[in-house]
């Protein structure tokens, strides 16, 4: 698996729980950062992309010039980029081998928990590529409304959001809406509902953590339906491990 995403100090989002997301569902994790961010058990101070050369250089660096018998990744997962340049980087080198074809979940991060902005840009023009390419993009409700631009209140208005970006599929979270949470798969006319239980408590980077599962899940085969719910099996034994 290829993951991409901010790095976080504190471990409790990013990077960090990309692979602890993956390690759980029996995925092995190369993380790239194309973010830096200062934060910690008071939340995001700041953060700072990465130069698009230097993402550019990891990606070579990791992928350039294997062997035919070197693994390679079976799917890829994109969070925290930073900046539109970085997405734009990131967008033309999936269009490459050995990245062009395989299963893409987008999480489009775009602010943290405590309301810090973490893309430089406006969202809508910077992940319109990568968009195009997902087999699956996993925004929130706000994050809908920003590459939309339009109000989302309610499923209806959810589904017809989601159905308006280019992507094959879209798993809107149900985390931020009022009462219990209940995750909505669209795609085209089909929409799938994957209700949850509220946990107490503040535990961070669950976004991370269910697109990353979802990916592992992905690569291992798993029809999407199905990598849903593994994922979200995965959240929500972080949930309760957070609680103890």
């Amino acid at each position: 698996m290829l993951v991409v995403a901010g790095l976080d100090p504190s471990g409790g989002a990013g990077l960090a729980a990309d692979l602890e997301a993956l390690a759980a569902v029996g995925a092995r994790g190369w993380p790239v950062a194309a973010a830096l961010t200062a934060q910690g058990p008071g939340g995001a101070r700041a953060f700072e992309p990465v130069r698009p050369a230097w993402l550019a250089a990891q990606l070579d660096a990791l992928l350039g010039g294997r062997g035919r018998r070197d693994p390679r990744p079976g799917a890829v997962k994109t969070g925290m980029l930073g900046s539109a340049a970085n997405a734009a980087v990131l967008a033309e080198r999936l269009s490459r081998a050995p990245l062009a074809g395989l299963p893409l979940v987008v999480d489009p991060v775009l602010a943290a928990s405590s309301g810090l902005p973490l893309l430089r840009g406006d969202p809508r023009r910077a992940l319109a590529p990568l968009l195009a390419a997902a087999a699956v993009v996993t925004p929130n409700l706000a994050e809908l409304e920003a590459l939309t631009g339009r109000p989302v209140a309610g499923d209806d208005a959810a589904v017809e959001a989601a159905r308006s970006l280019p992507c094959r599929a879209v798993l809107v979270k149900g985390g931020h809406r009022r009462g219990e949470p209940v995750d909505l798969l669209v795609r085209g006319r089909e929409v799938l509902r994957f209700p949850g239980r509220r946990r107490p408590g503040t535990a961070r980077g669950t976004g991370c953590r269910l697109a990353s599962a979802l990916a592992g899940l992905l690569a291992r085969g798993e029809p999407l339906p199905d990598a849903v719910r593994g994922a979200k099996r995965v959240v929500e034994r972080y949930l309760d491990a957070a609680r103890r």
